[in-house]
């Protein structure tokens, strides 16, 4: 019998602890299970709590094995439901870039959150582990061309330019010719390197590539720049060949291309240049001819020599710097006043007083200004610290707020009103003690 007293009471706090963790849990969700190598993904985790948040959550980034993960981390709060039952929440997410095919499981996430439980005013701190989620990584199709290099992409745009026009050339000119990629949903590391064209009539000398990362707020965007420098050797009619960079579309199943035409060229002899040797020898050549060719004549700007328009130039360049010193002197004095601003008691209470009198906001910003409150007898607990203050109307108010808000009853809205004016003239009556705003170094600043 005693045995089975002892067994019941376990039963018992099983139960409560089981519910005392059900008010707050994560939820973790894969929009794709299966995808191809290089191909995005979305891996959202929603934190619900039958209550509010305190404190921001704190979370380790996600490590994959086989993958590249791009974090978009800044929380996202709202109401969600869950089974019917709707919860205050906060919302993440990753963008994640397999690059092996097989099997693979999203690892399970610990988060620290800090909430009430269900019925209580009180914060705790909780640790919540997610759980895993398994996807798979397909290899490369076998549509795919075998001599192209592999790319996933839901859009490219391929671009060429070249730094002088392509008529009238002459052997010794020097031509830059540049390629740009630019891919919508995929990073620039995946962007496959366009081959070196290869010509008998030119020597090329390929530059280093410039990878862009334009991602927005909600995918992975990119940018691959490749330059090659052609010194023109030979004379003669010649045609670049044309360029051609495939892409797989995952949404549409299909190989998608991009190509530029092929571009003719006409060099003709340069008499004046000489056997050409090598490549310094030659821009050398060049650019003492357009040095000297310069040196001929006077410089002029707007129509007057240059030494005079510098004359001119002087005092207002002088002037312009003044102002923009004097210009960036207000920006950082008023930078700094509004940093302090919005760190201060005064800014949070009329975040307080402008809240929404129904919802989470109206308790969230209560104790964003209370902790921010200066008072040498303050507590994290609003009641106590009115009890210890013998502040009975103010305390009983606020206790059925509360109770009315757990019950979701319609009152909560009017009673809110009543604490706005009742908090209102009790921060008038301890305005002296209002001498320090600032938020300790170790508190971490609340997000408007």
């Amino acid at each position: 019998m005693v045995r089975g007293f002892i067994t019941g009471i376990l039963i018992c706090m099983s139960c409560n602890n089981t519910v005392a963790q059900q008010s707050c849990f994560a939820r973790v969700e894969l929009n794709k299970t299966a995808v191809y190598i290089q191909q995005p993904f979305k891996v959202t985790y929603t934190v619900l709590t039958a209550t509010w948040f305190t404190e921001p959550l704190e979370f380790d980034n996600i490590q994959i094995p086989g993958a590249f993960i791009i974090p978009f981390t800044k929380a996202q709060p709202g109401r969600f439901t869950d089974h019917g039952k709707s919860f205050s929440g906060i919302q993440f997410y990753y963008i994640v870039f397999p690059y092996k095919a097989g099997q693979f499981a999203v690892p399970s996430l610990s988060i620290k959150a800090t909430t009430p439980r269900e019925g209580s005013a009180e914060a705790k701190s909780i640790t919540i582990h997610t759980p895993s989620r398994t996807y798979i990584v397909k290899p490369v199709p076998r549509e795919y061309p075998a001599n192209e290099s592999w790319m996933v992409a839901t859009d490219v745009q391929l671009s060429e330019h070249w730094n002088k026009p392509l008529k009238e050339l002459r052997v010794g000119d020097v031509l830059k010719q540049t390629i740009t990629v630019d891919a919508n949903g995929t990073l620039p590391q995946f962007i496959p390197e366009i081959a070196l064209q290869k010509v008998d009539w030119a020597t090329a000398y390929p530059g280093a590539p410039t990878l862009k990362d334009t991602r927005n707020e909600t995918d992975a965007n990119g940018a691959r720049i490749q330059t090659t420098t052609y010194l023109l050797t030979k004379a003669g009619t010649w045609t670049m060949p044309a360029i051609k960079l495939s892409w797989w579309n995952p949404y549409a199943a299909g190989l998608y291309a991009r190509k530029l035409p092929t571009v003719t060229l006409k060099v003709m002899d340069n008499p004046d240049l000489g056997m050409l040797t090598t490549l310094k020898d030659s821009l050398g050549a060049l650019q003492v001819t357009t040095k000297e060719t310069t040196h001929q004549q006077v410089w002029l700007i707007f129509g007057i020599p240059w030494y005079q328009a510098l004359l001119y130039a002087v005092p207002l360049v002088v002037i312009l710097l003044l102002l923009i010193r004097y210009l960036l002197k207000m920006w950082r004095m008023l930078k700094a006043a509004r940093k302090r601003y919005v760190v201060s008691e005064t800014y949070w209470f009329i975040k307080l007083l402008r809240a929404p009198a129904t919802g989470p906001d109206f308790i969230r910003r209560l104790y964003q200004w209370w902790d921010r409150r200066p008072s040498a007898h303050k507590q994290a607990s609003v009641i106590k610290t009115l009890e210890e203050q013998d502040e009975p109307v103010l305390k009983e108010c606020f206790r059925q707020y509360e109770v009315q808000v757990y019950k979701d009853d319609a009152a909560a809205a009017t009673t809110a009103k009543k604490l706005k004016k009742y908090f209102y003239t009790y921060r008038r009556r301890n305005k002296h003690a209002l001498n320090k705003n600032k938020l300790p170094e170790e508190q971490q600043e609340w997000g408007k």
